[in-house]
């Protein structure tokens, strides 16, 4: 019988050494990654949270390992702090740590609660709230979660000059008019009528109140007709 020889296969060390070179590189840069500092840490999208308590919040005011926390982590973290509706993190191998986010930015107070109503129905409890708009009385559920929708597309510029806000359905003879009517008492010293449905009328306010010629009274923006009616006080 013949015999079949075995031919050996010769270890490649080259390429072997080549192999353990590269997995030394990827222990150091592993090592790199994990040991790196935060050396910078920017925050974008903010303007009613301030940088401070973000960083604190998430413990980063001593600048520890960029990536001693995971971003979920961080962006769980963040999103518990009020006002905050979105959080974006990104890291960078320079050490810089940026965190973008988007604010919900507040509607009204409400005395009722004592809480003050963001743009996306969370309710937040806060020592103290300058330049929002006060509601000062009961609204039915149905129609509270609808003025919370439409205030919402009231410019901020005219926000800022209610003062308060008060449910006050129209009624006739004890007929019920308008069930979503609201009366308006504005720093200014002028007071609306307006309900739901033509609540953006409000975003005419400033043009409307430099027509007024320094008068003050009563707006009455609760109808359907393009005029507008205005009552002075006597």
């Amino acid at each position: 019988m013949k015999t079949k020889k075995v031919k050996k296969k010769k270890i490649k060390w080259k390429v072997l050494v080549r192999f353990c070179i590269f997995l030394f590189f990827v222990y150091l840069s592993y090592l790199y990654i994990l040991n790196l500092p935060t050396k910078n840490i920017l925050i974008k999208g903010n303007s009613l949270v301030s940088d401070y308590k973000i960083i604190n919040a998430i413990e980063y005011k001593d600048y520890p390992k960029l990536f001693s926390k995971k971003k979920k982590e961080l962006a769980e973290i963040i999103l518990k702090l009020d006002f905050i509706n979105k959080v974006k993190i990104t890291r960078s191998l320079n050490g810089i740590l940026t965190i973008e986010v988007e604010e919900s930015y507040p509607l009204f107070f409400n005395r009722n609660n004592n809480k003050v109503i963001l743009d996306n129905k969370k309710e937040i409890t806060l020592e103290e709230m300058h330049g929002i708009p006060i509601l000062i009385n009961y609204v039915p559920d149905s129609y509270y979660n609808k003025l919370i929708e439409k205030f919402k597309s009231v410019d901020k510029n005219v926000r800022n000059l209610i003062s308060e806000i008060e449910y006050q359905p129209w009624k006739s003879n004890d007929v019920m008019i308008d069930e979503t009517r609201f009366f308006l008492r504005m720093n200014d010293g002028n007071s609306v009528y307006v309900n739901l449905l033509h609540i953006d009328k409000l975003n005419n306010y400033i043009e409307i109140f430099a027509s007024l010629e320094g008068k003050s009274g009563t707006l009455y923006l609760d109808s359907s007709s393009d005029k507008i009616s205005f009552s002075e006080y006597k």
